[in-house]
């Protein structure tokens, strides 16, 4: 028995010794691993803080909205600019916060441009229903230069116009609608855009027989930005809008007006005709003026496509010289109809 015993250690201890044979003693696997190599953490947090702000950004730009309101420009003319603004309920009547002298919006403006509506005002309520924007203003409002009277309704009615929503608006002060405004008397209930911007009247023209076209010329800011400028010419009446409206914009802004003309006084016009809400407009050589007379400036390109959607109804123009689509702006073809912009300054081609 003692015997049989001795045999089970004696075997067991020959078990202990072979797995330790087998297994060894406990061993690390593997070589120490490397500390990364200097600066990679930092890339890595940079690429990190770099994902998150371009994250931050998109869904910061979902958030807002880009609308087309209008500002008085250092040369005296109302001037559409398109500025970048929360989406909130009510988003018309922070447009028209931002109209406000001294508002935030200005900050984002090109040196020049400023609000109109007098410092202080404050936007009581604004109402949208059939079609019709009421404003109510505090008293501040009607504390401005004469000389502002005409220029203050014309930047609250195009901005107000400019939502799909509204076609016309009644401006009330201190919770009470407003017949008229106090300088100059001019009516403040139902206005649209009939009435024009940048109101101005042709050279030898009776006002009775007359008739309104909206052009684009161009201004310029004391830091050298160029932009687009509409003003509302009362010209002789005629059956051919588009060809009025491409004799005035060829004829240029009022001599000391501060604007420029963007067009050669030598542009002709072969040919003008409305197919489908687009304007065919075919014109002379005299419109490529660079590169060996094959680019024509976007500045031309754009005020002949405002002007012309502006009066005419259509959305885009489909421009030719002498007949073939072979002209460049900016080294683009110029092979397509150019869609109105739906913003004016900045705008795009």
């Amino acid at each position: 028995m003692r015997l049989k015993i001795a045999c089970t250690v004696l075997v067991m201890l020959m078990l202990f010794a072979l797995t330790g044979c087998l297994f060894g003693p406990e061993q690390k696997t593997s070589a120490p691993i490397d500390p990364p190599p200097a600066g990679v953490e930092e890339k890595y947090e940079r690429q990190g803080a770099q994902k998150k702000a371009e994250e931050d950004a998109k869904a910061d730009k979902k958030n807002q909205a880009r609308v087309q309101l209008y500002f008085l420009a250092n040369n005296g003319y109302v001037v559409p600019y398109a500025v970048d603004m929360p989406k909130v309920e009510g988003i018309a009547k922070e447009a028209m916060t931002m109209l406000v002298a001294g508002s935030k919006a200005e900050s984002r403006l090109p040196e020049g441009f400023r609000g109109v509506l007098p410092k202080g005002t404050k936007v009581k309520g604004l109402n949208i229903q059939d079609g019709t924007a009421t404003v109510d203003f505090s008293k501040e409002f009607l504390s401005y230069p004469a000389e502002m009277e005409k220029k203050i309704l014309d930047a609250v009615t195009w901005t107000l116009t400019g939502f799909d929503s509204v076609e016309r608006v009644n401006i009330w002060v201190d919770g009470r609608p407003l017949a008229k405004m106090p300088k100059g008397k001019t009516p403040a209930q139902g206005l649209t855009r009939n009435r024009g911007i940048n109101l101005e009247l042709a050279e030898g023209v009776n006002i009775g027989q007359s008739m309104p076209v909206t052009l684009y010329f161009l201004g310029q800011a004391p830091d050298n930005t160029v932009y687009y400028v509409p003003v509302t010419r009362m010209i002789n009446r005629s059956d051919d809008v588009a060809g009025s409206v491409m004799q005035q914009l060829i004829l240029g802004p009022k001599h000391g007006s501060g604007l420029s003309g963007a067009l050669a006084e030598t542009l002709k016009v072969n040919k003008l005709e409305m197919k489908d809400k687009t304007v065919l407009a075919d014109f002379g050589g005299q419109l490529l003026q660079y590169g060996k007379g094959k680019s024509a400036s976007k500045d031309a390109i754009q005020t002949i496509v405002l002007s012309l959607t502006e009066n005419t109804g259509a959305d885009k123009v489909k421009i030719t010289v002498n007949g073939k689509a072979e002209a460049t702006v900016e080294g683009k073809p110029l092979d397509k109809a150019v869609l109105r912009p739906e913003f004016v300054n900045p705008a795009s081609l």
